[in-house]
């Protein structure tokens, strides 16, 4: 065991150390991804000096609690940080504004994984290293699949709103949980829309990567199962300037049908390239293009009559419309179609977990997590952040039910929920049938 002096010796290299960073970053306080964050979100960013280490290390302590978001700013997927902070930033003000976890409030910060593994596993080990937080919210699959052993290591809990990845379907539960459905259900809703369109026969083409092809495979598996025929199959190496040999390919096989999963850099140039080369086959892409951005990105033109599909809230529900109608006001953007419901809830049931538990930790929001989401006889249920707090203060069992879904959990951390078909016309994503989450639960 260090003595006390060598401890505060250390301490205080490292906070010299830290203020030596930000000095030398031309005294900017920020994590690396609030620069990057729209106006909208930029001033809520939490910043992260050498001062706040020593405040908010301890967590089991006094101070704030310290939680990461890592999400990707830039990047294939860059076009799902802000959304995606802006309803984990309102769950965290919604759990302060309620008094907080065991009376103390949680600190956000948040880094830029870039849609990048190598990125991701930096940002990761900088939250967990300089932010000393107890929890990360908020990665994708390839970067949950990279960072999930650094987590597990140093007891820090991993959440996820995006990681769809059916590699994660089982074996994570200790560390790791997802508020949305694993890419086998995602994969069993688009094969059924291309099905039910009259489309039997399909080409696939994917991004060479860890979420895309889970989605491919799962989409694969379930199109064949429904009696369809996969007449070529084609990965492809994202960001490329062109992708003629790739389109070549799935030409000469002539499907009725083209399922793409890419995200926004490499598809947009793929479907502008399709265009051009006048192949005008029907798209179905993966729901990591389904964001506003495409439209600007490749033309009303070129976007027109795409389908696709995502995970979504049960919008008639009055407590999705509520929480919507606020997203709205407070961000000026709708909310539907971008996992922001589920980046909302896995903030809330982290923070009820460790209310339950009476510490704030990794460990403890690990422990309780199905304490406050499980059913049974004796649970108060609950919707909001406040409402559990309140049961959960009167000694109350609570099982919370969020905006995005039932928030039911199985052993290895794996939700179902909701999905919607979208279809693009007159340059928006226009919602077309609903398949609720009782669906998977059969």
């Amino acid at each position: 065991m260090k003595s006390k002096s060598t401890a505060i010796f250390v301490l205080v290299t490292v906070i010299a150390v830290l203020a030596l960073v930000v000095a030398g970053c031309g005294g900017t306080t920020s994590t690396t991804a609030a620069a990057d964050v729209t106006a909208t979100t930029a001033a809520d960013v939490t910043a992260t000096t050498a001062a706040d280490v020593t405040a908010t290390t301890a967590a089991s302590g006094g101070g704030d609690i310290p939680i990461g978001f890592l999400t990707s700013y830039t990047g294939e997927l860059g076009a799902y940080g802000v959304p995606w902070y802006s309803a984990g930033k309102m769950a965290v003000d919604d759990i302060n504004a309620a008094g907080g976890v065991l009376g103390r409030k949680i600190a956000l910060s948040t880094e830029d994984d870039r849609t990048s593994v190598e990125e991701g596993i930096k940002a990761a080990r900088k939250l967990i290293g300089a932010n000393g937080v107890i929890a990360i919210a908020g990665p994708t699959s390839d970067i949950v699949v990279a960072i999930y052993p650094i987590c597990k290591d140093n007891k820090v809990f991993l959440s996820s709103n995006a990681a769809g990845t059916a590699r994660l379907d089982a074996g994570h539960g200790e560390w790791f949980y997802r508020t949305v459905p694993s890419d086998t259900f995602e994969g069993e809703v688009a094969a059924r829309i291309m099905i039910d369109d009259g489309y039997k026969e399909i080409a696939v083409m994917y991004e060479n990567d860890e979420g895309r092809k889970s989605i491919a495979s799962a989409v694969t598996k379930e199109f064949l199962a429904l009696g369809g025929k996969i007449v070529a199959e084609v990965p492809f190496t994202p960001r490329q300037p062109t992708y003629s040999a790739e389109l070549k390919k799935i030409a000469g096989a002539k499907p009725q049908m083209v399922w793409l999963g890419a995200g926004q850099e490499s598809g947009s140039v793929l479907l502008k390239n399709a265009k051009q080369s006048g192949y005008d086959w029907k798209w179905m892409v993966s729901s990591d293009l389904n964001v506003p951005e495409m439209f600007t990105l490749v033309g009303n033109d070129v976007m027109e009559g795409i389908i696709t599909e995502t995970a979504s809230a049960e919008t008639d529900n009055q407590y999705y419309i509520d929480w919507a109608a606020r997203f709205q006001e407070l961000f000026n953007q709708e909310p539907a179609g971008a996992y922001q419901s589920n980046s909302y809830d896995q903030m809330i049931i982290m923070a009820l977990a460790m209310q339950k538990a009476g510490v704030a930790s990794g460990e403890a929001i690990s422990q309780n997590y199905h304490k406050v989401t499980d059913a049974n006889p004796n649970a108060t249920i609950v919707h909001t952040y406040a409402d559990g707090l309140a049961a959960l203060t009167a000694g109350k069992e609570i099982k919370y039910e969020g905006v995005s879904g039932p928030c039911t959990f199985n052993a290895s951390g794996n939700t179902v929920g909701s999905f919607m078909g979208y279809t693009a016309q007159s340059g928006k994503w226009v919602a077309g049938k609903f398949w609720p989450a009782s669906t998977f639960l059969q």
